[in-house]
């Protein structure tokens, strides 16, 4: 049955072939056939615009597919281009970053300065360090200063030959001889162990008789030999006088931000007392 179907199909498709071919000659030669002609004309019509819309439907799965890789591209395009974009704000921000801290560089011309990367944090709860990329190579020891444009960072606790470890001043464990810039009174900055003021210091041993007040800036006062006089360390924000206590206490919020601490400097000379002097004159 099948077999009779597609033998049915060939010969009908034949015929049309042949039907066409007469059709497209001379009208005198084919009189005989035209009512053949007239009968499969339906037919005819039928066969050519079925081809038509075959090859359109054909050409509109191309151009589909064209689109396709035409969008495709496109998005990859937008992509580069939009990771290019972020490049390059990356590269302005870095840029300002640097020039501000050459400025710094420029004006403590007094220290003797170190630029490093910041390339690590360590996200203990209890310890307040980061991680730079410079060494023993580069000059860097312990207990040297850390800085940047905006103020005292800490100090080197270890030290590679290729990288320090240092020691934020926001750390419990963090010590610095500071004094209150307008009122001149000394005192102790000590990290705040509180979760709640985290990112604070707190500084401590203030007399009794301190005027001090919110806003005075804190700078560091020399004292210990480790941090040079004059680096600013934050702002006042509150002060506190327990009970029984013969001292005050200053809640102090840092100059540097230290989570969005980049780049820093390490002070490898400190400058002399001569330069000091004049400088605060």
């Amino acid at each position: 049955m099948r077999d009779k179907r597609l033998w049915l199909i060939i010969i009908t498709i034949f015929t049309l072939i042949v039907l066409i071919n007469i059709s497209s000659k001379n009208n005198e030669d084919i009189m005989i056939f035209k009512p053949v002609i007239t009968a499969i004309q339906p037919i005819q019509k039928a066969f050519f615009t079925g081809s038509r819309e075959t090859a359109e439907f054909f050409k509109t799965i191309m151009q589909l597919n064209k689109i396709k890789e035409e969008n495709k591209f496109l998005k990859n395009k937008v992509s580069s281009l939009e990771n290019s974009a972020v490049m390059i704000k990356e590269l302005q921000l870095e840029n300002q970053r640097l020039k501000e801290m050459l400025n710094f560089k420029e004006q403590s011309f007094y220290y003797g300065m170190e630029g490093a990367k910041v390339v690590g944090r360590n996200p203990s709860n209890w310890f307040e360090t980061i991680l730079i990329d410079k060494g023993k190579q580069n000059g860097i020891d312990i207990n040297m200063a850390v800085v940047t444009n905006k103020g005292l960072v800490g100090r080197v606790i270890e030290t590679g030959s290729r990288w320090s470890k240092v020691l934020l001043i926001i750390d419990q464990k963090s010590s610095v001889s500071a004094m209150i810039q307008r009122t001149r009174d000394n005192g102790i900055i000590k990290g705040q162990i509180e979760p709640e003021n985290k990112g604070y210091c707190q500084m401590v041993y203030l007399p009794i008789d301190s005027n001090v007040l919110p806003g005075d800036l804190v700078i560091s006062s020399g004292l210990g030999g480790i941090f040079p006089k004059g680096l600013i360390i934050g702002e006042v924000e509150r002060i506190e006088q327990q009970e029984n206590e013969l001292l005050k206490i200053a809640t102090i919020k840092p100059a540097v931000d230290f989570q969005r601490l980049e780049e820093v400097f390490i002070i490898v000379k400190k400058p002399d007392n001569e330069l000091l002097t004049e400088e605060e004159n």
